[in-house]
C-alpha cells in the first residue's frame, strides 16, 4: 500500500467503518438479527405413522405469541401449505390421503417472524379396505351368535317353565 493511501485510509477508517456497519445492518444481516430474536417453536407430533385417520401436532414456546403451521408434502417445503395460524398449541390433523406429509411451525408477532423450526415428518397410511371388511364381517358373526343363543336361552326358558 503506497503512503497516501495509507495516509487517507487513516484520516477516514472511522468513517468506512461507519459506512460499512450500516450496509451491514440495513442489508439481510439485520433481517436474520431481527428474526432471531423470537423463540423457535419445539414442534412434535403424537405419531410417526397415522392409521387412525388423524394425528395431533403440538408445539411449545416460552412465549404465548401465535404460531404459523405449514405442511408440505416434500421436505424441501416447496409448494407448502399455511396449515394454521394462532395462539393455539396443538393441531388436530384429519382427512389426509395416504403419503407422507412435512409441518414446521415458527412464531410471529405484529412486528417480525421467527425462524423455522426442525420439520416433523407424519406419514398416513390408512388400513387397507380388505381388514375393514374382516373386521365388519367378525362383528356380524359375534352379532348373530349372541342373538342366537338369546333367543335359544328364551326358548329353553319358556320350555322349562311351563
Amino acid at each position: 500500500m503506497t503512503p497516501k493511501h495509507s495516509n487517507l485510509l487513516t484520516r477516514h477508517g472511522s468513517q468506512c467503518a461507519v459506512l460499512i456497519g450500516a450496509l451491514l445492518l440495513t442489508g439481510p444481516f439485520c433481517t436474520a438479527l431481527a428474526q432471531t430474536s423470537l423463540p423457535i417453536p419445539q414442534l412434535s407430533s403424537d405419531t410417526e405413522v397415522a392409521t387412525a385417520g388423524f394425528y395431533r401436532l403440538s408445539w411449545q414456546t416460552p412465549e404465548a405469541d401465535d404460531i404459523q403451521l405449514q405442511e408440505a408434502d416434500n421436505p424441501r417445503f416447496a409448494d407448502a401449505a399455511l396449515r394454521y395460524q394462532g395462539p393455539d398449541d396443538a393441531s388436530v390433523i384429519s382427512g389426509k390421503p395416504n403419503g407422507t406429509w412435512y409441518y414446521r411451525a415458527r412464531v410471529i408477532d405484529d412486528q417480525q417472524t421467527g425462524p423455522w423450526s426442525e420439520a416433523v415428518k407424519v406419514t398416513v397410511a390408512h388400513h387397507p379396505l380388505s381388514r375393514a371388511l374382516m373386521f365388519f364381517t367378525l362383528g356380524v358373526v359375534v352379532f348373530v351368535a349372541t342373538l342366537l343363543m338369546v333367543i335359544s336361552g328364551t326358548k329353553r326358558g319358556r320350555s322349562d317353565g311351563q
